[in-house]
C-alpha cells in the first residue's frame, strides 16, 4: 500500500566553507520562482493521485475509513432489517387480500345458505311436501293411534 504523505527527498545541500561567499540572490529568487508553479501541476497530481488511491484500494486502507467500519455495518444491518421488513409487509398484505376475498365469498354463501333454509321451513312448503307424501294436515290437536 502506499504512504499517505509522500514527501519529496531532501537535496543535501553542501555546506558553505567560512571561506565561500553564500549562494547569490538571483538562485534564490528562481527557486521561489519554482515554488509557486508547483501548487498548480501538483493539484493535477492530487487528483491523480485520488483516482489511483480508490482505483488500487488504498483509500480503503486509510484509518478515517477503518474506524469507519462498525458504523457502516450498523447501517447496512438496519439496511437489511428494513428490506426484510418491508418484504413481510407485503406478504401480509397479499395474505389480508386473499382472506378479504375468501370472507366475502363466504358471506355470500352463508345468506343463500339462510335464504334457502328460511324458504324450506314456512308453513306452507311444509304443507305441501306433506301433501305429496300423502300425509294431511289435521286441524286439531295431536293424539295418539291406538293399535
Amino acid at each position: 500500500m502506499a504512504n499517505k504523505f509522500r514527501e519529496k527527498p531532501i537535496e543535501e545541500q553542501p555546506t558553505p566553507k567560512p571561506d565561500e561567499p553564500k549562494t547569490p540572490v538571483a538562485e534564490e529568487s528562481t527557486e521561489v520562482s519554482d515554488m509557486a508553479e508547483e501548487p498548480q501541476s501538483s493539484e493535477g497530481n492530487k487528483r491523480a493521485r485520488t483516482v489511483a488511491k480508490v482505483l488500487g484500494g488504498d483509500i480503503l486502507a486509510d484509518q478515517m475509513v477503518l474506524k469507519q467500519i462498525p458504523l457502516l455495518l450498523l447501517f447496512l444491518g438496519c439496511l437489511l432489517v428494513v428490506i426484510a421488513n418491508r418484504y413481510n409487509v407485503e406478504k401480509i398484505s397479499r395474505d389480508k387480500q386473499e382472506t378479504e376475498v375468501r370472507i366475502n365469498f363466504l358471506r355470500e354463501h352463508r345468506i343463500q345458505m339462510q335464504k334457502q333454509y328460511q324458504q324450506s321451513i314456512k308453513i306452507s312448503q311444509i304443507a305441501e311436501d306433506l301433501q305429496e307424501m300423502g300425509v294431511g294436515i289435521t286441524a286439531g290437536p295431536p293424539y295418539e293411534i291406538e293399535k
